[in-house]
């Protein structure tokens, strides 16, 4: 019998393998064998081969992108703040501080106070996920700051992981 995910996903029960059809129990087992899902991962779960295939992309949101592991996590931070996700706030902001970004901008982001001095990148990506999740609009200004300080390629990977922690 199935049983329930502790919050906040509790109206989703968590899958056993012996609710998994037989189709889809290899992309299961793999997922499992990868590590028990925890958080949205046990949500995912429920979609056996979506799972399988979050894997990859996953690990190489979360570990292998060539941007310095401070806008890294300033970028899930202020995604998380954005949309006001305790669950993925409360991973991060621990991770945001270890990687050096300055209590007096985590706090800015958290209480949604007006950005202290900060160096240029951190303003850019802060600002940047802030119009995506706010406005829904990037404008020429932000988008012309962030390109400066990433290039095209790593903001487009930062715009990726900040829709990968939408949806953590």
């Amino acid at each position: 019998m199935a049983r329930k995910v502790r919050p906040p996903f509790a109206w989703i029960t968590e899958l056993k393998r012996d609710d998994v059809p037989g189709s889809a129990r290899e992309a299961y087992d793999e997922v499992i064998a990868a590590g028990k899902p925890q958080g949205p991962g046990a949500i995912a779960i429920h979609s056996p081969e979506l799972a399988r295939r979050r894997i990859p992309l996953n690990g190489y949101l979360r570990w292998q992108m060539a941007v310095d592991r401070r806008i890294h996590e300033l970028t899930v931070l202020t995604t998380a703040r954005s949309l006001d996700c305790a669950y993925v706030w409360n991973a991060h902001a621990g991770e945001a501080r270890k990687a050096g970004v300055s209590d007096a901008l985590v706090n800015a982001i958290r209480d949604k106070n007006p950005l202290p001095d900060a160096p240029a990148d951190e303003a850019a990506v802060v600002h940047y996920v802030m119009a995506l999740f706010g406005k829904h609009k990037i404008s020429d200004s932000i988008y012309q700051a962030a390109v400066e300080a990433f290039g095209v390629k790593d903001l487009l990977e930062l715009t990726s992981l900040a829709g990968r922690s939408r949806t953590r």
